[in-house]
């Protein structure tokens, strides 16, 4: 399998694979869009931020309070 990138970029690669079964699976993958599944991934540097959220968010919850944006202290 040969590919380069549709966007200009210049990368460009070739491989081989087993079969032609193989090579044809791997270029379906690599051929999507990324934009159907915009909103279900997020990049794993977010991640601490997002369970850091999580965790808060519990925390007031069993304390009986209401989600809310905090103000800053006088």
């Amino acid at each position: 399998m040969h590919w380069h990138c549709a966007r200009g970029c210049g990368a460009e690669g070739t491989k081989r694979y087993p079969t032609a079964q193989d090579a044809a699976r791997y270029a379906q993958a690599f051929d999507r869009e990324d934009q159907a599944d915009m909103g279900r991934r997020a990049p794993l540097g977010l991640l601490p931020l997002r369970l850091l959220r999580a965790w808060r968010l519990r925390r007031r919850e069993e304390a009986g309070g209401e989600p809310r944006a905090e103000s800053p202290p006088p």
